[in-house]
């Protein structure tokens, strides 16, 4: 459970998987669990630049903003059609290639993704669970971040692609909908969390 992700990627695994574009979906969890498991390596290894600079700490959220707002505005657009021509399907299919990449990238300019494992790493810290400084138990922390990230993610495409039978052209549209305001409405979260580290000398989020 520490290693679920938290952040926007979870609404693109999910807007993916219930457009029937399940490779694309995969591709977008893997992408997204490797890029959680470098996120959890950094925090292990400390942070000090990120925690310290709030000019930083805003590039992320600016970026995370943009691309979320752009993530919004396809999936209102994917909205709006429904009923794919077989060409359409086919192209898209092509492009599970730069899932994978969408999936990294989401995480990786997510700050919420390092605070997130920083708090998860204290807790462990304040439960006395600690990892030894030794290049194996680094190498599994690694691979057990990236398969509990992973699980969690090919769970929402699995229960999804079991579910499929419900989600006809109506409730499709409705949900597609639904998560691209959602979407919009994170980045404007994410914009005024950039604002505020940017112009009020301070870090939107916290760390205790």
């Amino acid at each position: 459970m520490l290693c679920i992700p938290i952040g926007p990627v979870n609404l693109e695994v999910f807007h993916t998987a219930i457009k029937k574009q399940y490779p694309q979906a995969i591709a977008v969890a893997i992408g997204g669990a490797l890029g959680d498991a470098i996120w959890a390596m950094v925090a292990f290894f400390g942070v000090s630049p990120f925690t310290k600079s709030q000019y930083l700490e805003a590039a992320f959220l600016l970026a995370t903003a943009t691309v979320t707002f752009v993530l919004g505005i396809f999936a209102l657009k994917d909205s709006r059609i429904i009923e794919k021509k077989e060409e359409e399907m086919v192209r898209k299919i092509r492009r599970k290639r730069w899932a994978f990449l969408k999936g990294l990238t989401m995480v990786l300019i997510n700050p919420l993704g390092i605070i997130s494992w920083m708090i998860c790493l204290q807790f462990l810290r304040r439960l006395h669970i600690y990892i030894p400084l030794q290049l194996r138990h680094e190498v599994l922390f690694f691979i057990v971040v990236t398969a509990g990230a992973a699980s969690y993610f090919l769970l929402i495409v699995f229960i999804t692609n079991k579910m499929k039978h419900i989600f006809n052209t109506q409730r499709t549209y409705k949900i597609t909908k639904g998560l691209g305001f959602i979407l919009i409405g994170l980045s404007i979260y994410f914009l005024y969390n950039a604002a505020t580290a940017f112009f009020f000398n301070t870090h939107a989020f916290s760390v205790p």
